[in-house]
């Protein structure tokens, strides 16, 4: 089905509604009580440094199909239906400005223009990101997460990098500290790498994920995986010809409309064919470079056929990137309002087609 957040419940979303918040074909875990930890009240509250999550909105993304799952080469919901999540990618969290962690504007763009994910794009090589400042980069996604959940909307837990092989031992402690803190929401999705380079499938990038999403599944037996893929996540085939064992995982496509056309649809083609789930947690209407000096241009018709194809296969997107720049990608004009209030006049370089798209 295609998600998006509605103030109304019909009969038959009501239905859905008792299977997602403990009815039966929930997830195990969440059976007796729901997710972990929830009171009274819509806002979610802080003790001192233990944070308390608010009570799951009904009606939210979250609280209308619960527990995701990977089944028949797709994401499919607590009840067993297919599922197309539409949300928007922070921009690198050690470089972010305010967006990423400001709830009321997650609340805005889920009320508003149908969000149902948002990926926390958390930067791990440059500096003053993860290498060199972990515990600020943890508190940054810790808040991203916090807002996610409180709204009832998925996330997903980005390990923004280039050269993941080379930090292997970094990625594992943390998503074995992430997986330990979060693991017990069904909110949360783990991309264990986000856009690696021309390396090997076989021999770089699958003992790569084998090895991570092992940490990860000590600690959380089922939420989703999604792994990134050879050539700035474009080279989906080749993991469809050699797919890393185990169950809820997902593989990256990433595409920027000007440059990524046939040749990048028809290898995603290939692999949703062979059975591969696919999420692809970056995408663009630009040019590869995010747009950053195209003089205005952006390629709408080619993006439509790439959503004319993720929405056949029911495939879900997070688009490039809540930020205000003059980049054709960022989503608003610089000075735009921090907290929502998104109106045309803030739209910046693909926005207006990034919304439709999600309120479609």
């Amino acid at each position: 089905m295609n998600l998006r957040y509605s103030p109304r419940l019909s009969v038959a979303t009501a239905a859905l509604l008792m299977i997602a918040c403990g009815g039966e074909g929930t997830s195990d875990r969440y059976a007796a009580s729901g997710p972990p930890g929830p009171t009274p009240g819509n806002s979610g509250t802080t003790i001192g440094a233990e944070w308390v999550p608010a009570e799951l909105e009904p009606n939210s993304p979250v609280g209308l199909h619960g527990q995701l799952h990977v089944a028949n080469g797709r994401l499919e919901d607590s009840a067993g239906d297919p599922i197309q999540l539409k949300g928007v990618s922070t921009m690198w969290l050690n470089w972010e400005q305010s967006y990423a962690t400001s709830k009321e504007g997650l609340r805005w763009l889920r009320d508003n223009w149908g969000l149902s994910v948002v990926r926390a794009a958390m930067g791990v090589e440059p500096t003053g990101a993860y290498l060199t400042n972990p515990n600020q980069m943890i508190n940054q996604v810790r808040t991203v997460v916090h807002n996610a959940v409180d709204l009832g909307v998925y996330v997903l837990i980005d390990w923004h990098d280039h050269h993941g092989e080379l930090h292997q031992d970094q990625a594992t402690q943390f998503f074995s500290q992430v997986a330990e803190e979060f693991g017990a929401y069904p909110n949360v999705f783990y991309e264990t790498y986000n856009e690696p380079l021309q390396v090997s499938w076989s021999t770089v990038l699958k003992p790569y994920h084998t090895s991570v999403n092992g940490a990860i599944r000590e600690r959380d037996p089922d939420n989703v995986i999604v792994m990134g893929t050879p050539t700035w996540s474009q080279l989906v085939n080749q993991a469809a010809d050699d797919p890393v064992l185990g169950d809820n995982l997902m593989y990256t496509v990433h595409f920027y409309a000007c440059d990524h056309r046939a040749t990048q649809r028809s290898q995603a083609q290939y692999a949703t064919d062979k059975g591969l789930a696919i999420f692809v947690t970056e995408w663009g209407a630009t040019k590869s470079d995010g747009g950053i000096d195209a003089n205005g241009m952006v390629c709408l018709d080619e993006a439509q056929l790439w959503h004319d194809f993720l929405n056949e296969h029911q495939i879900s997107w997070a688009a490039w990137k809540l930020d205000d720049c003059a980049d054709l990608s960022c989503l608003f004009r610089p000075q735009a309002p921090r907290d929502g209030g998104w109106t045309d006049q803030w739209l910046n370089g693909h926005a207006p087609f990034v919304r439709a798209r999600m309120l479609e």
